[in-house]
């Protein structure tokens, strides 16, 4: 079966709501709203941007700059 925009999208929507699921994520959405005062769908694409940043980043988070 050949994967359309439609299948694609509904896999990721799958995975998103997979993710969104997990207690943590639960608790970081809680903490975030009651700390920010920000609406539940804002405190959800915070964490979302998180996990998803650049690979770059991700990859020199733990060196040290040497001086």
């Amino acid at each position: 079966m050949a994967r359309n925009s439609t299948t694609q999208t509904g896999l990721k929507k799958r995975t998103r709501e997979r993710i969104l699921s997990s207690p943590v994520v639960i608790a970081f959405v809680r903490t975030v709203v009651a700390l920010r005062g920000i609406s539940e769908a804002e405190a959800r694409q915070i964490y979302l941007d998180y996990i998803n940043r650049s690979p770059r980043s991700a990859d020199h988070r733990d060196r040290r700059v040497m001086t």
